[in-house]
């Protein structure tokens, strides 16, 4: 009973702590899926769908940790799985959103 009050609190959490801080390796795969939002033509529609998930992130963890077998059948699941735990930090969305508007700007400043 007491883990699962701890995984509610987690869950729910608003302040800042330490598990939040996103490695180096964590940093690079967020700033590859950046890099390919960008040059899809995607930033809009995906920093209003980030902005709009980003209080969920936990629980789209957790709902990509229930897909993971129907997953892993048909795709190999080493990044898949690296982006479930990304998704478990409160930070990650966050992150992901200023990278995608730092390489949006980047490519606005090389095409002008």
């Amino acid at each position: 009973m007491n883990k699962f009050i701890e995984i509610i609190r987690h869950a729910f959490a608003i302040e800042k702590k330490d598990y939040d801080d996103l490695s180096d390796k964590e940093k690079e795969q967020l700033d590859k899926l950046a890099k390919g939002i960008v040059s899809r033509g995607l930033t809009t529609p995906s920093i209003m769908f980030l902005e709009s998930v980003k209080p969920l992130n936990f629980l789209g963890s957790q709902v990509m940790l229930f897909f993971r077998p129907i997953v892993a059948a048909i795709f190999p699941t080493s990044s898949y799985d690296r982006m479930e735990a990304i998704l478990e930090k409160r930070k990650s969305i966050e992150w992901l959103i200023v990278r995608i508007e730092e390489f949006e700007t980047r490519k606005k400043e090389k095409v002008g």
